[in-house]
């Protein structure tokens, strides 16, 4: 399966290696990083090792299970302004949808939206799930908005690795369908 779609204006395609100075930029702002639960890289190099693993790995989303976090590519100007994608968690037998954004990128312009919005139809159409969920930290409200605009439904509360506050919002392949 490849992993490359399209919406207006974005491009969403695997990580490459070129790919991380823009992933150490987005780790490394306080502010993008404040309800992930996520470490910053350490540099550039550790960015960049991650995106070899990350696209390399026998046993990551993208090989075993053709999904995983994917490069948000601005068609106008070809910029890298972050990325989303979907995660299976075998733990809990489930599917999320992510995103995390550059902050130049924030504030209304709908990127979140788009990209996720494309994803879920991935999730839908190619791998045929029934259910996609997005764990969104309890204030987090600008990700609470997304997945609301999406017609997400907040399904429970919940913990985040036992102690930060979130929400479960999870969509039907019904409800995408007919939203």
């Amino acid at each position: 399966m490849i992993l490359r779609f399209e919406t207006d204006r974005l491009i969403l395609r695997p990580f490459e290696e070129s790919d991380a100075p823009f992933l150490f930029e987005l780790n490394d702002d306080e502010e993008v990083m404040r309800y992930t639960g996520d470490i910053p890289f350490k540099n550039i190099e550790d960015a960049r090792k991650f995106v070899l693993d990350y696209i390399n790995n026998p046993q990551g989303q993208i090989k075993k299970y053709s999904m995983g976090r994917l490069a948000v590519i601005r068609k106008e100007d070809d910029a890298f302004i972050g990325w989303t994608g979907l995660k299976y968690h075998q733990e809990g037998d489930f599917v999320d949808t992510g995103y995390r954004f550059i902050k130049r990128f924030w504030g209304g312009k709908g990127y979140a939206t788009e990209s996720t919005r494309r994803v879920l139809q991935h999730a839908f159409e190619d791998h045929k799930l029934e259910v996609v969920e997005a764990h969104v930290h309890e204030h987090n409200y600008g990700s609470q908005r997304v997945a609301q605009r999406l017609r997400m439904r907040l399904d429970h509360r919940f913990l985040w690795s036992g102690t930060k506050p979130a929400r479960c919002y999870k969509i039907t392949k019904d409800d995408f369908n007919n939203s």
